[in-house]
């Protein structure tokens, strides 16, 4: 499913009149040496496109010196570019709606502050991991190529 459990600082918005955009950002995290490619998203379509951004590296589980009995860290964050900052903040609601009924599915609760709280909103682009909350880190990560 497109998001088990989205969770980074939502709701943000960003003021300034420059948007960023899909391939500015890609190229500065390629050159941050991040692996970061244009992707389609049914869910979240993104009029300006969506990014796959590739923030770590991680062993395979058949390795033997990968880490056994954890959750997979967060290895990929999705960027939705949104021609303008309302429409970003819809993107944001719409993801936050589609975690929550997830996870209810899967008999999770979980309120609409605690989805935000792990989401990424900056003027015209929403992001987000398939995995849970974005830490600090990968919130710093994505802002500092955001172009």
């Amino acid at each position: 499913m497109l998001l088990f459990a989205l969770a980074g600082c939502g709701g943000g918005g960003g003021g300034g009149s420059s948007l960023y955009t899909l391939s500015a950002t890609q190229s500065c995290m390629q050159h941050a040496g991040y692996e970061a490619q244009s992707v389609a998203n049914p869910a979240l379509p993104g009029s300006a496109g969506n990014l796959r951004v590739k923030l770590r590296n991680v062993q395979s589980v058949l390795e033997p010196t990968a880490p056994r009995g954890g959750v997979i860290p967060h290895v990929y964050v999705f960027l939705v570019f949104e021609k303008d900052a309302p429409s970003a903040l819809a993107a944001e609601n719409k993801a936050v709606d589609l975690a929550i009924k997830s996870l209810a599915g899967l008999g999770e609760g979980a309120t609409r502050a605690y989805v935000r709280s792990g989401v990424g909103l900056q003027k015209n682009v929403f992001y987000y991991s398939p995995t849970g909350p974005l830490s600090q880190d990968e919130r710093s990560k994505v802002a500092a190529c955001l172009r």
